[in-house]
């Protein structure tokens, strides 16, 4: 794939110290496709982002989100290398809303489903 027409990315520490994966994706043939960028600057798109981390623990918990003009978001998360931060950036489009709104509390949650059956065992 061509990561300059990506709608979006998920981002995770890699297995290696200092590393960090990208998986870039496309909505294609979806109900997503064929949305229009939005908020678009001179700088470049706006960019809905997605943040998790570990807790003390290590159990994934979530952070923050967030909507940010990058020129290259792919340079933006490069400097999270080292810092178990991990999460979504999806280019802010006229389809994207409802698809970040539901990756949002799907994975939210996930997280909760998650550190309850923690809880269990």
């Amino acid at each position: 794939m061509d990561t300059k027409n990506f709608d979006g990315f998920f981002f995770t520490p890699g297995i290696e110290d200092n590393e960090l994966k990208l998986s870039f994706f496309e909505f294609n043939d979806s109900e997503f496709s064929g949305g229009i960028p939005v908020d678009t600057t001179a700088v470049g798109d706006t960019y809905h982002i997605a943040f998790f981390k570990p807790d003390d623990e290590g159990v994934p918990i979530f952070d923050e989100s967030f909507e940010a003009v990058f020129s290259n978001p792919e340079t933006y998360v490069s400097g999270l290398v080292g810092t178990d931060f991990f999460g979504c950036i999806l280019r802010k489009t006229t389809t994207s809303g409802k698809w970040f709104n539901d990756y949002l509390a799907r994975t939210k949650e996930s997280v909760i489903m998650f550190k309850q059956s923690l809880k269990m065992t």
